[in-house]
């Protein structure tokens, strides 16, 4: 299901990570439904939200993932953001939606890996 045959760029991959985490945290001290914060934003913690279902399904066997699961137990941020979903605008919910499309499409066509998964989920909430 993961292939780093299909010409993954890692470089490319983590250069976005980090442009869309800085999008995103110029603006959580707030509630999502209270804040202004973009559908982008949004589009990207709900890709964010697929690839942990996926990497807790399918990733069992990887060197991170008792490292990454502890952590989003543990994570203010990530409690944080599970309270929030219920409380999604319906523009948000649409992004949301939208976002996880695309991460699952990413993770269905091979383009991502569990190591790559582990380092987005860990950039999202282990540092938190």
């Amino acid at each position: 299901m993961f292939s780093k045959e299909k010409g993954v760029n890692i470089n490319l991959m983590k250069k976005l990570l980090i442009i869309l985490t800085y999008f995103f945290s110029i603006n959580n001290s707030s509630a999502l439904h209270e804040t202004e914060v973009s559908n982008e934003v949004i589009a990207t913690l709900g890709g964010v939200w697929v690839q942990i279902y996926v990497y807790e399904q399918h990733c069992a066997d990887n060197q991170y993932y008792s490292a990454v699961i502890e952590r989003l137990e543990a994570s203010p941020r990530f409690k944080k953001y599970s309270s929030e979903i219920d409380h999604l605008t319906d523009e948000q919910e649409l992004a949301w939606e939208r976002g996880g499309a695309g991460a699952g499409a990413v993770i269905s066509s091979g383009g991502t890996d569990c190591d790559t998964m582990a380092t987005v989920i860990w950039e999202w909430f282990g540092e938190q």
